[in-house]
């Protein structure tokens, strides 16, 4: 009986050793990855950047050109649903692969989602198209 005491006691020692070190593996191997991030992170913004840019040329030819063309802007109904769909497709561009390894460089998938919807309004904002069409309305009032 004494023995089968000291064959379980170890047994449960040798489990908590064992497990102790495979977390220890585990987790050296994940802070790796994220120190390889972080040491690539031009190359993934490079990535992510180049998704984002064609993203947006698809996005803005389709929809928000029209409107840049006619010097106004997206009404805030068609501007939430235009960002959705800007956000959509720039997860279905890169894939789920490289958007788990971004959900995993930026931490969360919300902190990654509104880094890409604040690309979005930036470059929507920038809009040199609706610039230049509302300064010309500007100078035919002048003018005119």
């Amino acid at each position: 009986m004494n023995t089968e005491i000291y064959f379980f006691i170890s047994l449960v020692w040798l489990t908590l050793i064992i497990r102790y070190c495979f977390n220890k593996v585990i987790n050296s191997k994940e802070s790796k990855h994220k120190l390889k991030q972080i040491i690539n992170f031009s190359s993934y913004y490079a990535i992510l950047e180049f998704h984002l840019s064609k993203a947006y040329e698809m996005i803005y030819k389709d929809r928000i050109l029209i409107y840049s063309l006619e010097a106004t802007k997206l009404t805030d109904v068609e501007f939430l649903k235009t960002s959705k769909d800007f956000g959509s497709l720039v997860v279905k561009m890169i894939g789920p692969s490289l958007y788990s390894e971004f959900v995993n460089l930026y931490g969360t998938e919300e902190t990654f989602l509104f880094i890409i919807s604040e690309y979005f309004n930036s470059k929507y904002e920038e809009d040199a198209i609706r610039k230049g069409s509302m300064d010309q309305l500007m100078e035919k009032e002048i003018d005119g």
